[in-house]
């Protein structure tokens, strides 16, 4: 069954099935645990959500801690930010030929050391406390 839930700028957000094999991303993950705390989760939802933690990668938590600044700004940042930005870069990693891992965890990198933000983290600010 597929489901539409709000209306905002942007339309509607579509809820569907997933593949039992399918990847989450944490920002779906986010979507899940705000439905939940708005009492919205159905019984079916929360059985089909993943159960496992969210882990950074060890590679990538010692590139941030290689530069002071990064590491004290990261430690910072909200935890659904630091969430959502960490897996879209870890899903990238070890793919042959592909440049996109190191692009991210760089931008990740250089955003953190300014104190920037970047990208709709947030869910158009649904996400944020």
């Amino acid at each position: 069954m597929v489901g539409l839930i709000g209306t905002s700028a942007r339309g509607y957000q579509r809820f569907s099935p997933r593949r039992k094999k399918s990847n989450w991303t944490q920002l779906n993950v986010a979507r899940c645990e705000r439905l939940e705390k708005l009492g919205l989760m159905t019984d079916a939802g929360r059985a089909a959500m993943p159960k496992t933690a969210f882990e950074v990668a060890e590679h990538i938590i010692e590139a941030l801690q290689a530069d002071p600044k990064v590491w004290e700004n990261y430690q910072a940042l909200p935890d659904i930010y630091k969430r959502v930005r960490i897996d879209n870069i870890q899903s990238w990693y070890g793919i042959e030929g592909n440049d996109t891992y190191t692009k991210r965890l760089q931008k990740f990198i250089d955003n953190t050391r300014e104190g920037k933000l970047y990208g709709d983290w947030h869910d158009g600010g649904r996400l944020q406390d």
